[in-house]
């Protein structure tokens, strides 16, 4: 079918259609879905039956509905499917029409009527074919969302990750891996969005899959979600969740099938949706089709006590804070839950992040007039500070105790650079609150964005990594909105005009290079620079903080893009995970604010602990309940993991598990605290109280009147 431009204006009434057809000798039946007056979805063949056979091949049988009766706005429907070694399967579905929601609901059962010696294992099937041109290739007319996974054309994931090759035929993702199970195709010719999500069953497995062996196991009990391009472009479901062409399980990449044993007592019950909608552009699709389904699952708030998470942080700083080799950090790495320090050395910021657990040190001390804390955060402070350049002039940023030197060869990660220089600026100004001027804290910084001056490109853009005297070590631009935050606040602190019309060229780049391109980009420095949450995290605190600075709706319009990118990456539903590697409290808690991180794996963390702050500003700034809702579940959910009800024995409660993978429901942790869990736990909480007066979230009129006061809202603490 030609999809022409400008039916987004259609109304938006879904029907549905009985069409008769021959196969053989016998009747069938097929259906049609239509979504306004222009848009068909002719299901021939919604019955798929996938058979493997005792030599390992697999076979694929289609049919259309024997019978099909319509009860008021539901289609009752049923085939039976026979196999060539005999077994047969009989197909129940049943179609519900919700026009209210544009949805269509398909709950299906299927049963073992006979079964062949020869076939071995089952899966089946259902696909929506959509709508194609006449010529080329199909991303050259759709765009594709997966939360967590793909992001419209998938342009700058790594090789190997999925949708990296735009040419292979089939894109099925085990619906664990999604942080809400759905696939969204979008048209940005015509504005057609369709998603299709899996409901029920509530997904789980007694397998623990390391391999890519070929599963024939009745406990499987997920699907798969994806599209297949072949000669149609179908948008499947496939149970149980076959993975492939290519999956994460092992090393090799390729499929890992799954299927369920041909025995009389399996049966097949599950539950999906397809949703139809038109959208206007491509952040709209992304975020309707997102809130959606967020709010078919509802995660709930899981509600934890925020001051006692806020001690519990401060006394681990406190505890692992000390001299290492003659100089006052936090070790690089212990166990969870067990305390152990594996790895003394120091990195600057992002999962090192020193100078901001000095910061934070630094504030509780002066507040609770505990001095030690103090000057341990001052002493850390002053060992970058009088160390980190001075035989460069990009600071060194990460610091190997034994032997005590900086690194070999290892580059200044911008973002890390960035990370370390903010804690140096907020402990800088929080001191001179209360008399205390280290103007060579203020130097030091002043210095940092004088060299980024030096190396900014003429279109506004800084370098992914620099050497020591600023050579240019990776050259990737899309961490430029890294610095903005920082940038912005230095200027509003030293009122030099050149740190602002930095952050406003730097701005503009991001603007036009990030956000208008919907390229979030190499926001971790431990990942390959491929498509990832972190990046999306920067560019909100970036155009958060030049929204303060000019008070010009565009960056609050860009800003809500990056908020919308990076809520996807959030676990909003459940599903449980069973003890394997690392640290599992899965029993006690659930994912639900557990953010994946990056395209190329399913690995998870509490990284988006850092954003309720933002995402409040986001409601306060533009009157979106949904910000407030989603502020709020990650401000007490990402702190499950953290032992503030002291109920998993940590030997601190304030530990938290770096990451993991859950995707696989046998929880593949990593056992390991770092810094900065800290302090995404906890620089919220502070954010909130300096600025707000209240580590909680909640919905006050007085506090959305304050979006009139001319004030920066991006600086660590009230000034």
């Amino acid at each position: 079918m030609e999809v022409e431009k400008g039916e987004c204006q259609m109304k938006k009434v879904l029907g549905m259609h009985v069409h008769p057809f021959r196969e053989g000798d016998k009747e069938r039946y097929g259906l049609e879905l239509k979504f306004t007056d222009k848009f068909s979805f002719y299901l021939r063949y919604p019955a798929v039956l996938q058979i493997v056979t005792e030599t390992g091949k697999l076979v694929v049988y289609k049919s259309g509905y024997e019978m099909v009766e319509k009860r008021g706005e539901s289609f009752l429907c049923r085939t039976m499917i026979e196999t060539d070694n005999g077994s047969s399967f009989l197909f129940s579905d049943q179609y519900e029409i919700n026009n209210a929601v544009q949805e269509v609901k398909m709950s299906r059962n299927v049963t073992v009527v006979e079964t062949g010696v020869r076939d071995i294992g089952f899966s089946t099937e259902f696909a929506v074919p959509l709508p194609r041109g006449e010529k080329g290739h199909w991303s050259e007319e759709y765009d594709v969302f997966i939360p967590g996974i793909w992001y419209k054309k998938n342009q700058g994931v790594v090789k190997g990750a999925f949708g990296s090759d735009l040419y292979r035929k089939n894109f099925l993702f085990r619906a664990t891996r999604m942080a809400l199970p759905y696939v969204q195709l979008y048209h940005a010719g015509c504005g057609l969005s369709v998603g299709l999500c899996h409901m029920l069953p509530v997904p789980d497995t007694k397998v623990a899959e390391t391999g890519r062996d070929w599963i024939v196991d009745s406990s499987l009990q997920y699907p798969s979600i994806g599209f297949t391009a072949g000669k149609r472009l179908l948008l499947s479901y496939v149970y149980p969740g076959s993975e492939g062409e290519i999956s994460y399980i092992g090393q090799t990449g390729g499929w890992a099938r799954r299927n369920h044993p041909v025995r009389r007592e399996i049966i097949h019950k599950y539950e999906l949706c397809v949703h139809f909608d038109q959208m206007r552009e491509d952040y709209e699709a992304m975020r309707e089709e997102w809130r959606h389904w967020y709010d078919v699952f509802q995660p709930e708030v899981h509600e934890c006590d925020l001051q006692q998470v806020y001690e519990d942080g401060i006394a681990l700083l406190d505890a692992y804070c000390q001299p290492y080799n003659k100089v006052m950090g936090l070790p690089f790495w212990t166990t969870v839950p067990e305390g152990h320090v594996c790895d003394i050395s120091f990195q600057m910021g992002f999962v090192g992040q020193q100078t901001q657990c000095a910061y934070h040190l630094i504030r509780y001390g002066e507040k609770k007039k505990k001095q030690e804390m103090v000057e341990k955060g001052k002493e850390m402070i002053n060992f970058w500070v009088q160390h980190s350049d001075d035989q460069s002039e990009f600071p060194q940023v990460w610091y190997d105790v034994f032997p005590p030197q900086f690194k070999q060869g290892y580059p200044t990660y911008l973002r890390t650079a960035a990370d370390g220089v903010e804690g140096i600026l907020a402990a800088w100004m929080y001191l001179k609150e209360y008399g205390e001027d280290r103007h060579e804290w203020f130097d030091f910084c002043c210095r940092f964005a004088d060299h980024l001056g030096n190396v900014q490109g003429e279109d506004g853009s800084f370098a992914r990594a620099y050497g020591k005297q600023g050579e240019i070590q990776h050259s990737g631009k899309y961490n430029t909105s890294n610095v903005i935050r920082f940038l912005v606040n230095l200027y509003f602190v030293s009122e030099k005009e050149k740190y602002r019309e930095m952050a406003l060229r730097a701005g503009e780049f991001c603007y036009t290079a990030i956000y208008q391109s919907m390229a979030f980009i190499g926001g971790t420095a431990d990942n390959d620079n491929t498509i990832d949450k972190e990046a999306g995290m920067q560019s909100l605190y970036a155009f958060l903080a030049l929204y303060d600075l000019t008070k010009e709706s565009k960056w609050i319009n860009a800003a809500r893009g990056a908020a919308d990118f990076c809520e996807t990456w959030t676990y909003a539903w459940r599903f449980p995970v069973h003890p394997y590697k690392g640290n599992c409290v899965f029993e006690k808690a659930d994912q639900t604010g557990l953010s994946l991180i990056a395209t190329g794996h399913s690995h998870c963390d509490v990284m988006m602990g850092y954003c309720p702050y933002d995402y409040f500003r986001l409601w306060i700034l533009t009157g979106d309940r949904h910000y407030l809702e989603f502020a709020r579940m990650i401000l007490h959910n990402t702190k499950q993991t953290t032992d503030w009800k002291r109920t998993y024995g940590y030997s601190y409660p304030g530990l938290i598990e770096e990451s993991g993978e859950i995707a696989l429901q046998y929880h593949n942790g990593l056992g390991k605290w770092l810094p900065w869990c800290t302090i995404a736990e906890i620089e919220a909480l502070t954010r909130l109280e300096e600025q707000f007066g209240q580590m909680d979230i909640s919905e006050d009129k007085n506090i959305s009147d304050k979006k009139l006061i001319d004030k920066n809202y991006s600086q660590f603490f009230k000034n």
